[in-house]
């Protein structure tokens, strides 16, 4: 518990002194010619106006809903106060997305044409202002979500008082809440990305026979508006869903383990694996420059940021493995290499799909010069081959992960909640790096507005352009990888959520169990878990009514809630009596408990 009390401020602190020391440093760089200035105001007032009209439209969507989920929520768990703290913790989480994707489109605004200016002088240069100006994004996505979900667990478990094993589920109205704005922000920004990319296009390319971005084409800063309100806001809030969903749905799985242990360890562990993240990211950043210099691939570069990072969240993940997780923390070491590698697989499988060096992408270059037929059918059939290796990657991280963890043996936990708890700390391994992976898909954009504003600016220097279209190559690249990786994250984290989900219901049934006997006896026998006759009901009804009796009576002896709470309860009345006779016994003998 040290080291969360530690880690989780320090990381949080951290993760948002980095982004403002990012935002500073990217804007007092040079702004470029009045001409570059000009164009990237225009970009920023597009943006700007784009971004203020859907957040109203999501603002007052989200109070709406908010009402509506703690209504329903309140009617269905019979209570006042988690309807209120569910619709509270939907909207901060609404809230929390919409100023992380807003501030760090904000700034990635203005970072291209600073991008634009850096051109002029190396590769190096304009690569670092480029990548800088994304991760103000990437770590202000990531220190929100942390904060977020910290913040609420401490203030519904501590001030407000709820046992530490009800609080994950009273929380995942933060992740509801950040879901929804992610929904809209992707779509808004989506779909306006793409109907002003294919517009300016038609306009420009098809229509009129001029370049890409001629600043005779109207539609071009439509175009570059789009590319920050999708791929910066739009990523942005897809993202934090991704890791505001995974660290509650860990979480929640962690309440079982808790039960069995005491151990609140098994709860905070998915923030404490986030923070040792961040401080990975902080450094394997700061090391891009050194890259830059000595690679003259921009994809190069860039990678060796990644593998950085990479190596030091293998040794953070053995730290917080080691310290957290008991005798047993091998095997969810083992577990989190295996999300590690799956988030490297989906990097080096989308570069293979989408970067010019490969086969793909250079199929479908030979068969757009015989028209946009043969373009279509390949593009189409590359499309369609791309699943089928992600896919296949996700189940093997999936079964993977739960084989691994499911052989940690600690008494009175059975196999399938450790195997589970695995398959979230490879989830939690994959979005280790989520900061730079963020950081990478806004440098696309901001790249591609940076050619922009080269080719419509008057006096830029011949060399620049030349930069900025590699980079912009580059960027179209990050951009699918961050797509990619932000498919693979959510198919995880969708797993771990079915599966909270399951131990919420699992938890509801011992609600009803303790309430009414015998309902709780016809849904197991409607289940087919017992015999269909009424001896058999009748005998399991008294069964579980002793069963939480005995349970109850030991709760009245308990001075501290924490220790056999209601949840506690709740979950062991549907244990076998001899689950729940070892587990209170545990506790006795631990001291937990006098009974």
């Amino acid at each position: 518990m040290l080291l969360a009390q530690i880690m989780i401020p320090a990381a949080s602190a951290a993760a948002v002194l980095f982004a403002i020391w990012l935002a500073f440093d990217v804007l007092k760089r040079d702004k470029g010619t009045a001409s570059m200035q000009e164009i990237a105001g225009t970009i920023l007032e597009g943006a700007n106006a784009f971004l203020n009209r859907q957040y109203r439209t999501i603002g007052i969507l989200a109070a709406v809903t908010s009402i509506v989920v703690g209504v329903i929520v309140g009617i269905f768990k019979e209570s006042t106060e988690i309807a209120v703290l569910t619709g509270a913790a939907f909207i901060v989480g609404a809230l929390a997305s919409g100023v992380s994707g807003y501030i760090g489109m904000s700034i990635a605004v203005r970072a291209n044409g600073r991008t634009a200016a850096a051109a002029n002088n190396s590769l190096a240069d304009a690569i670092n202002t480029a990548l800088r100006g994304g991760a103000v994004s990437g770590f202000l996505v990531v220190a929100l979500s942390l904060i977020g979900v910290a913040s609420m667990f401490a203030i519904y478990s501590r001030v407000l008082g709820h046992a530490i094993d009800e609080t994950p589920f009273l929380i995942v109205g933060f992740g509801f809440g950040a879901s929804f704005v992610a929904l809209f922000a992707q779509l808004g920004g989506g779909i306006y990305t793409k109907a002003a990319d294919v517009g300016a296009d038609l306009v420009g390319k098809v229509e009129a026979g001029i370049p890409e971005d001629d600043p005779r084409n109207a539609a071009v800063v439509a175009d570059l508006v789009g590319d920050n309100v999708g791929d910066c806001a739009g990523r942005g809030a897809d993202l934090f869903e991704s890791m505001s969903a995974e660290n509650i749905g860990a979480m929640i799985l962690g309440v079982a383990i808790f039960t069995a242990t005491n151990r609140v360890e098994w709860i905070m562990f998915p923030l404490v694996r986030r923070s040792f993240g961040v401080f990975a990211t902080i450094i394997g950043m700061m090391t891009v420059p050194f890259w830059a210099k000595r690679i003259s691939d921009p994809m190069g570069a860039l990678n060796g940021g990644y593998w950085t990072i990479t190596v030091l969240s293998i040794i953070g993940l053995g730290i917080c493995t080691k310290v957290m997780l008991e005798d047993v923390w091998y095997w969810f070491f083992f577990c989190g290499l295996i999300g590690i590698a799956t988030g490297i697989a989906f990097v080096y499988i989308t570069q293979y799909y989408t970067a010019g060096a490969w086969r793909p992408v250079q199929e479908i270059a030979r068969a757009s010069r015989t028209g946009s037929a043969t373009n279509m059918i390949i593009g189409t059939a590359v499309g369609f081959e791309t699943t089928a290796v992600t896919a296949i990657t996700v189940g093997l991280a999936l079964v993977g992960s739960f084989v691994l963890g499911s052989q940690a043996d600690i008494e009175n936990v059975n196999s399938v909640s450790f195997g589970v708890f695995g398959t979230a700390v490879a989830t939690m391994g994959m979005l280790m790096s989520a900061a730079y992976v963020l950081a990478m898909d806004t440098f696309g954009p901001i790249t591609d507005n940076a050619g922009g504003i080269t080719e419509m600016a008057e006096g830029t220097k011949p060399e620049a352009r030349e930069i900025t279209d590699a980079l912009d190559t580059v960027g179209n690249t990050t951009k699918a990888l961050t797509k990619g990786y932000a498919v693979g994250s959510a198919a995880l984290a969708a797993f771990l959520l079915f599966t909270a989900y399951l131990d919420e219901v699992k938890l509801e049934f011992g609600k009803i169990a303790g309430k009414d006997p015998e309902r709780y006896a016809e849904l197991v026998q409607d289940l087919g878990i017992i015999f269909d006759d009424d001896g058999t009901k009748a005998q399991a009804a008294n069964d579980i009514a002793d069963h939480v009796a005995t349970l109850k009576a030991v709760h009245e002896e308990v001075d501290d809630e924490d220790k056999l709470s209601e949840t506690t309860i709740d979950m062991l009345a549907t244990a076998d009596r001899q689950e729940r006779d070892a587990i209170v016994g545990q506790k006795v003998e631990d001291g937990d408990l006098t009974t």
